[in-house]
């Protein structure tokens, strides 16, 4: 029973039995894994803050071929999430966070990009970014990581290649683009600085708003749940 160790996030916590837990994290090496936590409930345990929601720990478990549950033997904390959960609205947007990690990645795969786009956005939210802004910039990085975001930059149809400024339209379903030249009468057309606040996205880190106006990053974060549903019915 070989013992590993990894940088993780930690996703979310089950109560099991009087004293011990459940954690669901997200290992930079291994994935996202399920692990018990011995003790864990106990008013003194060994683990503190390091199994907290968001919490960045690093993580020693003993893991045994066909068994669903490795063993967490310790776990020290790197970063604590509490500056997050001292503000409701910022303790919301990191439950949703979680909330998608958890949605969209596989059991034992490592995402080390998206292991690394966790820590930014929360480090973001930290340092006082907009949330709306914050939480526009990782949906719309999680669902291009995961191959659903559609490229707003080439025509589905002719394979044009379009300027942040062109016109372009959604075609039926929402899933591809049409330039203003192709057929696009049941399209759906879409903001100019929505356009403009995806290539923003795309080229930069996330330190700061973007530039980005409420009415677009509200619309695209409107496209981006969507998306979402699209990606969890599938």
């Amino acid at each position: 029973m070989p013992l590993h160790q990894s940088d993780s996030i930690i996703l979310k916590t089950y109560p099991l039995g009087e004293a011990d837990r459940i954690v669901a994290f997200f290992s930079r090496d291994h994935g996202k894994l399920r692990g018990v936590a011995n003790g864990a409930r106990k008013m003194t345990n060994r683990f503190g803050a390091s199994l907290e929601p968001m919490a960045h720990s690093r993580i020693q478990f003993f893991e045994k071929e066909n068994r669903d549950l490795v063993r967490i033997q310790s776990a020290d904390l790197l970063d604590s999430p509490m500056k997050l959960f001292q503000d409701y609205d910022r303790a919301v947007c990191a439950g949703r966070l979680i909330e998608l990690v958890d949605r969209f990645l596989p059991e034992h795969e490592p995402q080390d990009a998206v292991f690394r786009l966790v820590r930014v956005t929360a480090r973001a939210l930290e340092q006082g970014c907009p949330i709306e802004f914050a939480a526009c910039y990782f949906e719309v990085s999680m669902l291009r990581l995961a191959g659903v975001f559609p490229d707003l930059f080439v025509c589905s149809a002719c394979a044009k290649r379009l300027e942040a400024g062109d016109e372009r339209f959604l075609a039926p379903g929402l899933q591809a683009v049409l330039c203003s030249g192709c057929d696009h009468r049941n399209a759906t057309g879409i903001l100019g600085e929505v356009v403009e606040l995806v290539w923003w996205i795309l080229k930069n880190p996330l330190d700061g708003d973007g530039g980005g106006v409420d009415r677009a990053v509200r619309n695209l974060h409107e496209l981006n749940e969507y998306w979402i549903r699209h990606y969890s019915e599938r």
